[in-house]
Order: C-alpha cells, then sequence, then structure tokens
C-alpha cells in the first residue's frame, strides 16, 4: 500500500540527524513539513517552482561536507529536469534527493503530471545519480532514509511512490527574508 505525502516526510524527518540541510520544494511539501518539523536548517520554498534540486546542488557542491536533502515533488521536478544532469555529472556525493510521487500538482488543484510514463528514476540513473532506489511503502522508505543517510555514496536519488490525498495544515508563516536569514545562521554555526 503506498502512502501519503505527509507520511512519507514524516518516515524522512524523523531519520535525519539533525546536522542536514533541507530543501524543500514549494506548495504543500513545504507546508508539510514546516507542520512536522519546522527547522533553522529547512528552507522552505515559496514560490519558485522546480527550484529546490537546483538549490539543493549549490548547497551540496559549496559545502561538501554537509549532508543536503532535498524534498521534491514530481511536478517540481519535471519543470527542471536539467538539474538532474547537472547533479549527476559534478555529483556531489553528500547531496540525496528525494521525490515525492502522486502524479498530480497537488498544490495548484491537482492536474496530472507525466510522470506515470516519464520513469523519473531512470532519468536519474541515465543523469549519473550514484545511488537511485524507488518505493512505495513506509517500510522500504525507512530502510532506504537509513541506507541512503549512511552511505558514503552519492548522489543518491529516491523516488517515493505515494497516495493523492492532503491534510490540513498551516502555509508557512514565516517571511521568506525570515527562513532566508535563519538559514544563513543555521549553516554558519555548523562550519
Amino acid at each position: 500500500m503506498k502512502m501519503k505525502r505527509y507520511e512519507a516526510i514524516e518516515v524522512i524527518t524523523k531519520a535525519l540527524k539533525g546536522d542536514e540541510l533541507v530543501i524543500s520544494a514549494n506548495g504543500m511539501i513545504s507546508r508539510e513539513l514546516f507542520s512536522i518539523k519546522d527547522s533553522p536548517s529547512n528552507f522552505y520554498m515559496l514560490g519558485s517552482m522546480g527550484l529546490a534540486s537546483s538549490i539543493g546542488f549549490g548547497l551540496a557542491f559549496s559545502l561538501p561536507n554537509k549532508k543536503v536533502i532535498v524534498i521534491d515533488g514530481d511536478g517540481n521536478i519535471l519543470m527542471n529536469l536539467g538539474s538532474l544532469a547537472t547533479i549527476g555529472h559534478f555529483a556531489p556525493n553528500n547531496l540525496i534527493h528525494f521525490v515525492l510521487d502522486n502524479e498530480m500538482h497537488a498544490s495548484t488543484g491537482g492536474q496530472p503530471t507525466v510522470s506515470n510514463t516519464a520513469r523519473l528514476e531512470e532519468v536519474a540513473r541515465a543523469a549519473g545519480f550514484q545511488v537511485v532506489k524507488k518505493v512505495s511503502s513506509i517500510e522500504s522508505l525507512r530502510t532506504v532514509v537509513s541506507e541512503v543517510l549512511n552511505s558514503a555514496e552519492g548522489p543518491s536519488f529516491v523516488l517515493v511512490k505515494i497516495e493523492k490525498g492532503e491534510r490540513e495544515v498551516p502555509r508557512v508563516s514565516h517571511e521568506p527574508t525570515h527562513i532566508k536569514n535563519r538559514f544563513k545562521e543555521a549553516i554558519a554555526n555548523r562550519e
């Protein structure tokens, strides 16, 4: 049985050690992450659809001693497939890219994406990701999250097949400048 997006984000965040930098895609992913575990180490995308992977890559490339987690959606990554090629080419081993795939643009009304035919895990593999996994249950996600967090190999790409459906969660209440400033401070405090 597939899991809901909220459950997938809970599994990922519970496994984190606390010293990772987390970039979350705009829309419901950022809202749910904010609801589950707000942290100065979380960079919530507000707008800027498709850019979580690019921001995550920039951080992973420039901060090679920090583990960088990107929590993305299928609609977001489909808007910026070129980022997968860039990540694969430069191959930062400290980047873990989770794509939560419900085959729709959940935040804008449920319009279907093409992720049911575009095999995103195969795109990541072809782009050069060193570790590529596909999961569709909470149990398998728990196992894979632990594996990729504790691996020295990378970059890692984990396609997480999820069910359609929303949970009532609040919007991210922080202003964009506050998100940016506290994130920069969290990075500086860990160097």
